[in-house]
């Protein structure tokens, strides 16, 4: 049986690497891929091709509101210019759905229970993932938090017993020590099936987790 799967991403980032066979040159290129492609055997919850631009937010948000509470998995697609710096994180689409993945709220007398929530980092237009993930040179991964949306922010990292690895160079940690993880576009396409078990493992597991869900 498939997931049900929401997709949050910003539709205009084109800082992003072109996908041979897409045309957007967009994030929205990679949502499409997935569709397509990597989540056809899925239940796919994003926004599909409806156009929204002529509705009010209100009436997005509720739109949204119905596919997020009736998904168990959200997907959040980062990319280098997701965020808008000029804009308060709160009028920004992204820290909304998945602040609304992470609530429990009940909708026509159903409770949606916490989505399980994986950031996809897609490479930018030169084909690299350093603006977020670096490679260091005790073997280590740098994962640059600080410069995501702040419910990204304080949902990684945020086990409240992590594991510290073996690296006498850097403070980091071993295991599932986010409940917000983190993978590479090239790593989820290649392995899609083990990296949405992973995000529904920790899910299950999610008491083990200070989880913030206000933006």
């Amino acid at each position: 049986m498939g997931r049900k799967v929401f997709v949050s991403y910003k539709h205009s980032d084109d800082s992003v690497k072109n996908l041979t066979g897409y045309y957007n040159n967009t994030a929205r290129d990679y949502v499409d891929y997935l569709a397509d492609k990597t989540l056809k055997d899925d239940v796919y919850k994003g926004e599909g091709d409806e156009d929204l631009s002529d509705f009010k937010d209100d009436t997005i948000k509720n739109r949204l509101k119905d596919k997020i509470h009736d998904s168990s998995v959200t997907l959040v697609l980062i990319s280098p210019n997701m965020k808008d710096s000029y804009k308060q994180e709160s009028d920004q689409w992204i820290p909304w759905e998945i602040s609304y993945s992470l609530k429990e709220i009940t909708r026509n007398d159903q409770t949606s229970h916490t989505n399980g929530v994986l950031a996809v980092v897609l490479p930018d237009y030169n084909g690299s993932y350093s603006y977020f993930i670096e490679s260091k040179s005790c073997e280590c991964t740098l994962f640059k938090t600080d410069t995501l949306f702040q419910i990204l922010d304080n949902n990684m990292f945020n086990k409240k017993e992590k594991q510290s690895s073996n690296c006498n160079s850097c403070n980091s940690y071993s295991g599932e020590s986010s409940y917000i993880a983190s993978v590479k576009w090239c790593d989820f396409i290649s392995n899609k099936d083990s990296y949405l078990d992973r995000t529904v493992s920790i899910r299950d597991d999610r008491k083990s987790y200070n989880i913030i869900k206000e933006v």
